[in-house]
């Protein structure tokens, strides 16, 4: 990334975000990938909660890999591959195994969290079908959840971990 001097300085960003090439132009050179994501392109999934990339609530898949999107300078992320919850999709387009167990375990109280839990655990699944529990918290650790107490959502991973799931 180039150093800035000017602070009136702004840039065009390419992006793939969920598949679909998009353009923003008129980007501040300190906004973040998150601020770029959800006010310039309405893409809501990833959330703004602590913005200091500690809590999880903005987890993408940046190029394959989780990042706090808040973290993520959107001038660095130019022509990158951004994957957010919103991209998840399970059979004939519904909810996905994880999704669906989420829900199922009453994991998702008042859902603010719950995209970058998910995003986390689809991350954790495909790297690893069948994580201990042990792999399950070290997962989730980036990730905060103020409502559940997290009991329900390491028992929804925990249920598809000992193979309650189709593949993903």
């Amino acid at each position: 990334m180039t150093e800035r001097t000017d602070p009136d300085e702004r840039l065009g960003v390419t992006l793939t975000v969920d598949g679909e090439r998009r353009e923003v132009k008129d980007v501040w050179w300190f906004d973040s990938l998150l601020t770029v994501l959800r006010d310039r392109l309405g893409v809501t999934g990833p959330k703004l909660a602590c913005g200091h990339g500690r809590c999880g609530a903005c987890t993408v898949r940046l190029d394959g890999d989780l990042a706090c999107a808040c973290l993520v300078p959107a001038a660095a992320a130019e022509g990158s591959d951004v994957e957010t919850v919103a991209s998840l999709r399970g059979a004939g387009g519904g909810l996905t195994d994880v999704q669906e167990a989420f829900v199922a375990a009453g994991a998702t109280q008042c859902g603010y969290c719950t995209p970058g839990f998910v995003m986390a655990v689809t991350d954790l699944l495909e790297r690893n079908p069948a994580p201990d529990g042990d792999e399950i918290l070290a997962a989730l650790y980036g990730n905060v959840c103020r409502c559940t107490g997290y009991g329900r959502i390491v028992a929804a991973v925990e249920g598809l971990a000992a193979g309650g799931r189709e593949a993903p």
